[in-house]
């Protein structure tokens, strides 16, 4: 289940991290419902496989825009590109995003930054942009992808956890601000999924990897439960029961205990075999 057309009709919709995982998947889902797609990735060679190989109504409109979302200003080329070609943007899925795993102490400074810029600045920044167009026009959507790490302090993901905390706590707020003008803000709070997150943050440890794999979910069913989040209206969603659970169970405990708790498991992960 996707965006209703009743209420809004398929238009533009920007992806960004389109070019694999869960991005990639938004993209298929949104195309096969008729969407005109802008597909904005690092990987220009992935993101044209994922464009050829779309499929709907308008898949042949797709644009594929390469573009590196941790360089500065790159969230305002991105809706000047889209200004540029004449389209107004309906809805924008804020997919792209990367981790880092270690000890907050020892990761490299440069890496720190440019997570924190793709998570956190770039996602900020087409909301602010794209969400002016929108309540301007008085209709849209903002699809916001957090994470469930972003619920609680995660040690060894410290740094990562911080800014998808900030990725739920200013879609909460931006939701409050634009839906009185018809705008609406969901964020989607994935746990484990089969991508290349794991790879990209550098984790090795055998272990961790097949914990991961364990309980991951598959990428489009990640999709497929935030673009129904978002055509129900919900300010948020954690992807998957399981995930719920847990994250019902922490939020019981006191805010200090849960990221002891996470240590310790993550301490038997990690032990001896390399992060």
């Amino acid at each position: 289940m996707t965006v209703s057309r009743k209420e809004q009709g398929p238009g533009t919709a920007p992806v960004t991290g389109a070019s694999g995982g869960i991005g990639a998947e938004f993209a298929r889902a949104l195309s096969r419902e008729g969407w005109r797609l802008v597909l904005a990735g690092r990987n220009a060679e992935r993101l044209e496989s994922v464009r050829s190989g779309l499929q709907g109504p308008r898949a042949k409109e797709a644009i594929a825009l390469q573009a590196d979302l941790s360089e500065p200003g790159a969230g305002e080329r991105l809706h000047r590109a889209c200004r540029d070609r004449g389209l107004e943007v309906d809805l924008l899925v804020n997919n792209a995003g990367s981790g880092l795993l270690g000890q907050s102490a020892d990761l490299p400074p440069a890496a720190l930054e440019a997570m924190a810029a793709l998570n956190v600045t770039a996602l900020t920044v087409l909301s602010s942009l794209f969400g002016r167009d929108m309540r301007d026009r008085g209709r849209g959507r903002i699809l916001n992808v957090g994470s469930f790490a972003g619920l609680n302090a995660t040690p060894y993901f410290a740094a990562y956890a911080a800014t998808k905390s900030y990725v739920l706590s200013f879609s909460l707020a931006l939701r409050a601000e634009l839906r009185p003008r018809g705008v609406g803000v969901t964020c989607l709070l994935p746990g484990y999924v089969r991508t290349n997150f794991d790879a990209a943050a550098g984790i090795r440890s055998a272990k961790y990897l097949a914990f991961s794999e364990r309980n991951a979910m598959d990428a489009a069913d990640v999709a497929r439960i935030g673009l129904r989040a978002l055509a129900r209206g919900r300010a948020w969603t954690v992807a998957g029961a399981r995930n719920r659970f847990a994250a019902f169970l922490l939020g019981l405990l006191p805010r200090a205990a849960a990221p002891a708790l996470m240590k310790a498991s993550l301490d038997g992960l990690l032990a001896k075999e390399g992060r």
